[in-house]
C-alpha cells in the first residue's frame, strides 16, 4: 500500500469505533484503523460453551 501523500487516522485505544472512522473518512481521511485489543485483557478471558443454547460467550 502507498501511503505517500495519504491522511491517515492513527490506530487509537477506544476512539477508533466504526461511526468515528466513518466520520474520519468523510472528513477526508484515506486510510483510518480499527480499535486496539487491549491484549492483557484477552489473555485473562474464559471461553465458555453454552451448547443447549447454541452460541458462544466470552468473558473478560
Amino acid at each position: 500500500m502507498d501511503y505517500e501523500n495519504k491522511l491517515v487516522l492513527a490506530p487509537m485505544v477506544r476512539v477508533g469505533t466504526l461511526p468515528f472512522r466513518l466520520l474520519a473518512a468523510e472528513y477526508g481521511a484515506d486510510i483510518t484503523y480499527g480499535e486496539e485489543i487491549i491484549d492483557h485483557k484477552m489473555l485473562k478471558c474464559e471461553r465458555r460453551v453454552n451448547g443447549g443454547l447454541w452460541f458462544m460467550l466470552q468473558f473478560c
